[in-house]
């Protein structure tokens, strides 16, 4: 996995992505585009249409040289790479793609996102694609935007589609709503930069908005035979003054954590990088506490004195491994205005 797939996919489903137009999708809906997994084949499998396919498919264009397919991003962000994937699509896979992007502040209406006066940007230009493959394309961080245009040309068929990067929340509008707010929400720019391990399930979905659905959305990492814990670090999505947190351990019942601490540090300039935090000054938040099984567990946050300013990333520590579905982390935002 590269680096910036370890950020959030800005257009997934699970966040409110949403393939909202194409210029065709005979053979395999636009909707495919945004859905978990890298796509399914089925052997013998026909529609009226002819053979399913998990996807997006046009039809073969005989006039003209591209498809579009128009996608809302979940949340709005800062782009940072694509993950075009054309798994299973091998003698129909498209030649090349490219994608542009614009920012619209609140909801649009699909008429006006399909207007001649839109500024669309392109932000990758027309470049090969690998039938049966994920096709990786990092970027300098570009943005923040709100909606893609994917264009393949001249026609064919994409499995997936990743947008990775960092969201921007409104903070404005956030903070004129609430006080006190969960800063390591992914919907509120939260990342999980890094983790000790993440053999059994993804440490992002600690931050997924909602409950868990099953062990598999939450983070788990292998059974630890030797001596140690394990942790993951969350850069929070504004810096502030947390006050509260909740650690649930909701569908880990033979094999959720023995007890938990959680440390935080004022490390600005570390950004999203773990190394960056080999020589911040940890505090502790949270004492080692024994955890339950299937619960959501609050805890109030010792008071943060000791730091010269709000905290920008926390460590949860895990004693010694284990399951766990969310991490929520609630407290005051500082330097709303500020960029971060």
């Amino acid at each position: 996995m590269t680096d910036f797939q370890r950020l959030v996919d800005l257009a997934s489903e699970r966040l409110g992505g949403a393939a909202l137009w194409a210029t065709d999708e005979f053979f395999a809906s636009k909707e495919n585009l945004l859905k978990p997994g890298r796509g399914t084949f089925v052997p013998g499998k026909y529609t009226d249409q002819g053979k399913w396919m998990d996807g997006w498919e046009s039809r073969r264009r005989r006039e003209g040289d591209r498809d579009v397919c128009l996608i809302r991003l979940g949340l709005a962000g800062r782009i940072h790479g694509f993950d075009v994937d054309t798994n299973h699509f091998l003698g129909n896979a498209p030649a090349r793609i490219s994608v542009e992007a614009a920012f619209f502040p609140g909801y649009q209406p699909l008429d006006r996102l399909l207007a001649g006066d839109v500024v669309w940007q392109e932000i990758l230009p027309p470049s090969p694609v690998q039938p049966g493959s994920q096709n990786l394309f990092p970027m300098d961080a570009v943005g923040p935007y709100s909606h893609l245009r994917l264009t393949i040309f001249p026609d064919g068929g994409v499995a997936r589609f990743r947008a990775y990067g960092e969201v921007v929340p409104d903070w404005a509008l956030l903070t004129a709503e609430h006080r006190v707010l969960d800063l390591a929400a992914v919907e509120h720019g939260g990342v999980v930069i890094g983790a000790s391990d993440e053999f059994f399930s993804d440490r992002r979905n600690l931050l997924l908005p909602g409950v868990s659905r099953d062990m598999g959305d939450g983070w788990e990492s292998r059974r630890r035979r030797g001596v140690g814990h394990d942790w993951a670090v969350v850069r929070l999505g504004r810096p502030g003054t947390l006050v509260r947190a909740e650690i649930d351990t909701t569908h880990f019942k033979g094999n959720f954590p023995e007890s938990c601490s959680l440390e935080g540090c004022a490390a600005p300039d570390a950004g999203v990088s773990v190394e960056a935090l080999a020589n911040a000054a940890w505090i502790d938040l949270l004492p080692r506490t024994k955890l339950e099984a299937h619960t959501r567990h609050t805890f109030a946050l010792r008071a943060e004195a000791a730091l010269p300013a709000p905290l920008t990333h926390v460590r949860l520590n895990i004693y010694p491994d284990g399951g766990v579905a969310r991490l929520r982390l609630f407290g005051t935002p500082a330097e709303v205005h500020a960029s971060w």
